[in-house]
């Protein structure tokens, strides 16, 4: 590798006396393909911007190829340094070989005129980005895809020393996604440009970049090769999940993905949620909890009731008696060993009969016990027990400390709370 290209020397920066940049110092060197990478809000863009001089440090030093960015003027930083951005706006009436010529004269000055050189660099930069059959089509008549490039060749037209994309390709299609990234990669190696791109892909980024850059609440936390940054030691910490790391046998690329919650119960980091419902009432409780990394157990459930299957084809561990069958006493057994385990009870808006009216008796041992139950309200219209023994036994529950739910939304917000 050349010469640093970037240096940033115990930089802070942030908005409005807020910091986001912590004391940040590291070095990029001419001819690397950096990518940075880390959760939302860990100060990448806040980075970028602050090494492209729209954003001026509150304390510290930016260097470009060991020049202090602040003494630069706005054309000689065009020279040094090309950002393409996160969003790509639409110039009115402009065609794409008008905006592709805006980036050389803006590097080149606007006093000066183009002269044939510059025409020979716009043209190639459209050559690069494979653009130039298209330089009299207006450029808001293109594809997300096909404007992205136009940006890019704008950009190079500038022959910038060190090209910056900031989430530039995040909203792509994978194929114009690898397209750009193959341009990225070719002026990168034919031209010795070095590119420095912000990316939430973690495998995109390790297949790509010599180095990775990790962030985190606006200090470096790791910084190498993909193999060393991307462990599950790291990012677990950085992201606050578990993440799943795996490196592809054949082409070596490294991938990440989360670890989903096993529906079964085995996550020891959630609380455990019992479910009384029935004739598809629990369904979407059981979707919600599930995504949200409860472990839950429902029953007494009737077998090919809707939620019985819901519950299936969850995984859920529930207890099941016969279809059309009043709740026996062996499977309420079970049920009640089950709901014991549970940190919290919840009780859809299930009718209750003289079939299932013992679920209700759950509710009360987990009162008893000193736990958290919800009961979704409106019970009167759902009791068909003779002499309304639902509604009593339900009236009872309230006073004795359980609460009544009325919206799936705020049941769930609730439940985060606890969670």
């Amino acid at each position: 590798m050349g010469q640093a290209a970037l240096t940033f020397e115990k930089v802070n920066a942030g908005y409005k006396g807020r910091t986001v940049l912590d004391d940040l110092s590291f070095q990029v060197n001419e001819g690397e393909f950096i990518s940075l990478i880390g959760p939302n809000g860990c100060g990448k863009s806040t980075l970028l911007k602050t090494a492209s001089a729209f954003l001026k440090p509150v304390k510290g030093r930016v260097y470009l190829f060991g020049k202090d960015i602040r003494s630069m003027r706005q054309v000689t930083r065009a020279r040094y340094i090309g950002v393409v951005p996160q969003k790509v706006e639409s110039p009115m009436a402009f065609t794409v070989g008008q905006i592709v010529m805006n980036g050389r004269i803006a590097a080149s000055g606007f006093l000066r005129g183009l002269v044939e050189e510059d025409f020979v660099v716009i043209e190639r930069s459209m050559i690069y980005t494979n653009v130039l059959h298209l330089k009299d089509r207006y450029f808001m008549e293109l594809s997300g895809g096909e404007q992205q490039r136009v940006i890019l060749a704008m950009v190079l037209a500038q022959e910038p020393r060190i090209l910056m994309l900031d989430e530039s390709i995040a909203h792509l299609d994978i194929n114009h996604r690898y397209e750009v990234l193959r341009i990225l990669k070719r002026i990168n190696r034919e031209k010795s440009m070095t590119v420095f791109l912000v990316s939430h892909d973690l495998g995109l980024s390790s297949e790509v970049a010599d180095r990775l850059i990790l962030m985190s609440e606006g200090r470096i936390v790791a910084e190498g090769r993909p193999e060393k940054v991307l462990v599950p030691e790291i990012l677990d910490q950085v992201y606050d999940c578990e993440l799943k790391v795996q490196r592809d046998p054949v082409t070596g690329s490294i991938h990440v993905s989360g670890v989903l919650e096993n529906f079964n119960g085995s996550s020891k980091k959630h609380k455990a949620v019992h479910v009384i419902a029935g004739g598809g009432t629990g369904i979407e409780l059981f979707r919600r909890f599930s995504l949200q990394g409860f472990r839950i157990t429902s029953g007494v459930l009737n077998e090919m009731d809707s939620d019985a299957e819901a519950a299936l084809a969850l995984g859920i561990d529930a207890v099941f008696e016969k279809p059309f069958s009043a709740i026996g006493e062996e499977a309420f057994q079970k049920a009640s060993f089950k709901a014991a385990k549970a940190d919290i009870l919840v009780v859809s808006d299930v009718p209750f009969g003289q079939g299932n009216l013992i679920n209700l008796q759950l509710a009360k041992e987990a009162i008893e016990a000193g736990k958290k139950v919800w009961i979704a309200e409106g019970i009167a219209e759902r009791d068909y027990t003779e002499g309304k023994q639902a509604v009593e036994i339900v009236r009872k529950l309230l006073a004795d400390g359980a609460q009544a739910w009325t919206s799936l939304h705020d049941l769930m917000k609730e439940l985060k709370g606890d969670h």
